[in-house]
Formats: C-alpha cells, structure tokens, sequence
C-alpha cells in the first residue's frame, strides 16, 4: 500500500480547507448565534411570504463564515404591490421584510408626494458579497446577505431618480425624495449611510441590519432624524464609521474570518 508523505498531507489538508471555507472541521469559523435566531424568528412570525418573486434558497454555508441558513432569492420588493429590482439578488429574511417595508412606508409615499406618481423599478448595486469591511477585521454585512445598496428608483413615467446624479441635482423635488427616503430608512434598518457620509457612497444608500452595541442605530450621509435627547447626545457625528463593507469593487479580497467577534471598537460608545 503506498503512503502519503506527512508534506503532501499537509498540502491536501491546506487546500481542503481552503476551498472548504474550514467547514471540515469544527473549529472552523461559524456566523454568529444571532444571525441563525435572526433568521428563524423572523420565518417564524410570517413577515416573509414566499411567491414567485421571493422565492426560498437553500442553505448558503460559506466560504468561512459568509452565508445564510434560509435566505430568499429577490427579484421584487414591497408588500402591498411588487416592483421589480432591476436584478434578482440574495437576502436573508430580516432584510427582505425590512426592505418591504421601508419601501411601502417610506419610497412610494415619498415619489407620490414629490412626483405623483408611484415608483415602478428599484435599482441596486449588490447584496451578497462574501468580503471583509475594507481596511478592517469584521466582515461585512454584505457577507451575510444582510445589506443591500440601493442606486435609483424608476418613476411610472419612465424616469430614474438615481442617487449619485440626484442628491445634489438642481430638481429641488429629485433632492427632496432622495433625503426623504434616506433618512425615512433610519427607522427600519440598524446601518444607514448615504453620499454625505464618505466617498464610498456617493452612489448609493447602504441599508443593514448589522447588530451594533447596545441595540443602537448608525444614521450617517442621509437627512438623519433628531434622537431623543438632542443631537449632541447621539452617535451620528463619530466619524469612525466609515467603513459599511458596501459592495465593492471586482478583484476586493475576500475575507473568511469570524463574525463572532465584537464590534470594531472603534464603533463603540465613546
């Protein structure tokens, strides 16, 4: 019987577990507990209806710790009536009902109150994205299916609002809808960075669910609303949050690291 030089079994096993993602073994990087109760509270409660354009995937199990136990995959958003994305993407279930409902609540009444009319196609740039937040250790949220970049909403009219070309327009009504349903997002999603954060995101609204200390919400670059307290008591002048892991760029490196460390302590409260 021939034998395998312990070299050459190295070898395998470091390529076993890189295209595995480590999951042969148990000590492997794992998603946080969170994120499975997350996922399962919300599948539970019926805030997500499966149909033809939001349609149950299978498991998404790495590399590493990327993925989602029971994610959908996406090709419209809303609940009262469904408008398309302008491509089918991957969410977990706490993302499509918050999307759904930021959409109904915030979106539609906005374009109605500014242009009178409904909007009829959303625009994004990317959900699912296995990487790591540039420059730092945490993955990004896009890793887990629990972020996604909106860029523009297409009018009944045929015409598309776009955030990098309408934040600042000179149509005083594109500006006022696109801070409207900006800051409106701050309500339904625990990270929200638009084009007055930083210049990653002169294109776009970045809307997660990441679970940041003490329950907060991160509200930056958008027309932010007042906290309780006065702004001098909140969080949206910490300059250190930057850094979203919005989709980024071909060729960024992927990251297969562990999310069941702490938040960056540069996020924390000062």
């Amino acid at each position: 019987m021939s034998r395998i030089s312990y070299p050459a079994f190295a070898v395998l096993v470091i390529a076993a577990v890189s295209l595995g993602g480590c999951s042969l073994f148990s000590w492997g990087p794992k998603r946080a507990a969170w994120r499975s109760q997350a996922e399962e509270a919300c599948l539970s409660s019926g805030a997500v209806v499966p149909g033809p354009d939001v349609r149950p995937m299978g498991e998404i199990d790495g590399p590493g710790a990327c993925g989602a136990d029971r994610p959908f995959k996406v090709a419209a958003v809303g609940k009262r009536q469904k408008v398309p994305l302008n491509e089918t993407t991957a969410l977990n279930c706490p993302m499509v009902a918050a999307v759904d409902g930021w959409f109904d609540r915030v979106v539609q009444p906005a374009a109605e109150a500014r242009f009178g009319q409904p909007v009829v196609g959303v625009e994004h740039m990317g959900s699912y994205n296995c990487r790591r937040i540039s420059g730092a250790r945490q993955m990004s949220e896009h890793a887990y299916m629990n972020a996604l970049d909106i860029s523009g909403f297409k009018l009944a009219d045929g015409r598309t609002v776009r955030v990098k070309s309408g934040w600042r327009s000179s149509d005083e009504q594109e500006v006022a809808f696109l801070h409207e349903v900006g800051g409106g997002s701050c309500n339904d999603f625990t990270t929200v960075l638009g084009p007055g954060s930083d210049a990653a995101h002169q294109d776009h609204l970045h809307l997660d669910l990441a679970r940041h200390s003490k329950g907060r919400h991160v509200c930056r670059g958008v027309d932010e609303p007042v906290p309780q307290g006065g702004r001098m008591f909140s969080f949206f002048e910490d300059r250190s949050i930057d850094r979203t892991g919005s989709i980024g760029k071909p060729g960024d490196a992927i990251g297969f690291g562990d999310e069941d460390e702490p938040d960056d302590p540069s996020l924390s409260d000062k």
